[in-house]
């Protein structure tokens, strides 16, 4: 026996906040009987008590052993007749399984629950014709490249001993030992071995610096300082002087770069700058179609769908990050959820720009695309584990697919100013 509500009478929407739709569901006690007793048969197909075997249990003695059950399967029940109803009545298009929510069961009498829905969000794109948008150009100077060729040399430098009987100055590295008194007192724990001291920078002791410069290898120095909110006193000794070498700019250094010029050199740092700068422009202009689109297109997202947007570019982020940069995952998911929401708004405004201006990613263009994939890939056994993927992730391929070609078409008719800085 099928179990019929109908919407609108059994069945009603009560609330609406955005994409988040809440149905009441009312099942009076003739209804409940029908859906109770399919409970009950549906329940003797599984239970067994001693002496009956499975499938012969008299439904009296389900119904009285097993209330709880019972309850279970009568909601089931009759929240499976309520969802086409609704979804037919209220034309939903669901994004998630819905959720069961204030159920209230009073056996034989009635039966009252909630369902909650979350949907896709719907508009009409608009503004995204003629954005206006700055494609902020740099170029590239000698400057620059001299800046990041010194700024490679500077990263390959490395630290050789100084003279013997050099003394430090600014320009050295000491490396020392150090102890640490409070009121003539060893503080425990309070002896470093081995710390190297960059002379020319502030240190983490106030007046190290300044009391090793002037010492020569073995040699010792004391000096007192703060340190929190006390005064200690610190007795160290030179053990080594180094000096930073940087790299010359000279054969050797143009042999590690590939190149057999100075003035190839030059032109081949140019090009990456050039690059590098084409990219952040083209990504900055990007950010403002998009922030003009966000900006035309208010939306209300499905809120369990930003918690598994969110959800993906933390596990993305605790891949790429340093365990010790991790923060709890509660804190991070907060961070993340603005992110989470750009994507997803951007994703449903340009399939809804799509869809109006009938933008498509055809079969043949899925074709070219695992051609390409296909291409990348060496053995039979890689390429076969690619298709296979590819297949799986077609219709998610085909959108993204859909998606660039929109932002691209919304690009294309963007008024795009160039300015040069």
């Amino acid at each position: 026996m099928k179990l019929t509500l109908g919407f609108g009478d059994k069945v009603k929407k009560i609330k609406q906040e955005g994409c988040v739709h809440v149905f009441a569901v009312n099942v009076d006690a003739k209804a409940l009987e029908e859906s109770s007793q399919e409970a009950l048969v549906r329940l003797q197909s599984v239970v067994s008590l001693p002496g009956f075997r499975v499938g012969k249990v008299p439904l009296a003695m389900i119904k009285a052993q097993f209330p709880s059950m019972v309850k279970d399967e009568v909601v089931d029940i009759a929240a499976k007749a309520a969802l086409p109803e609704i979804l037919s009545g209220a034309k939903l298009n669901p994004v998630v399984a819905p959720l069961l929510k204030n159920v209230n069961y009073e056996p034989g009498k009635a039966l009252y629950f909630e369902l909650q829905f979350e949907c896709s969000p719907t508009l009409e794109p608009k503004g995204y014709e003629k954005i206006a948008a700055v494609r902020k150009v740099h170029k590239v100077s000698d400057a620059d490249v001299e800046k990041y060729i010194t700024q490679v040399r500077e990263y390959n430098a490395y630290l050789k001993p100084a003279d013997e009987g050099e003394a430090a100055t600014k320009d050295h590295f000491a490396i020392v030992d150090y102890d640490t008194f409070e009121n003539g007192v060893q503080v425990q724990d309070g002896s470093v071995k081995g710390e190297i001291v960059d002379l020319s920078s502030p240190q983490t002791i106030a007046g190290l610096a300044d009391a090793v410069t002037g010492a020569k290898r073995g040699e010792s120095r004391e000096f007192d300082a703060p340190f929190g909110d006390k005064k200690m006193h610190f007795k160290v000794t030179v053990t080594e002087l180094k000096r930073k070498v940087v790299p010359a700019l000279d054969e050797n250094f143009l042999k590690e770069a590939g190149v057999k010029t100075v003035e190839e050199l030059k032109g081949n740092v140019r090009k990456l700058l050039e690059q590098g700068a084409s990219e952040k422009t083209e990504k900055d202009m990007l950010g403002q179609i998009e922030d003009a689109l966000l900006k035309s297109n208010p939306l209300t997202l499905p809120p369990t769908l930003v918690r598994e947007e969110a959800q993906e570019l933390l596990e993305l982020f605790k891949k790429r990050a340093p365990a010790e940069q991790h923060l709890p995952d509660e804190s991070l998911l907060e961070r993340l959820k603005p992110v989470a929401e750009r994507n997803l708004s951007l994703t449903y405004i340009l399939h809804h720009i799509a869809k109006k201006e009938k933008v498509e990613a055809t079969d043949a263009e899925l074709d070219a695309e695992l051609e390409k994939v296909m291409a990348r890939l060496n053995t039979e056994e890689e390429k076969a584990k690619g298709r296979e993927l590819f297949e799986k992730r077609k219709e998610y391929i085909r959108a993204s697919m859909v998606e660039s070609k929109t932002m691209a078409l919304v690009k294309e008719r963007a008024v795009i100013k160039e300015e040069t800085n």
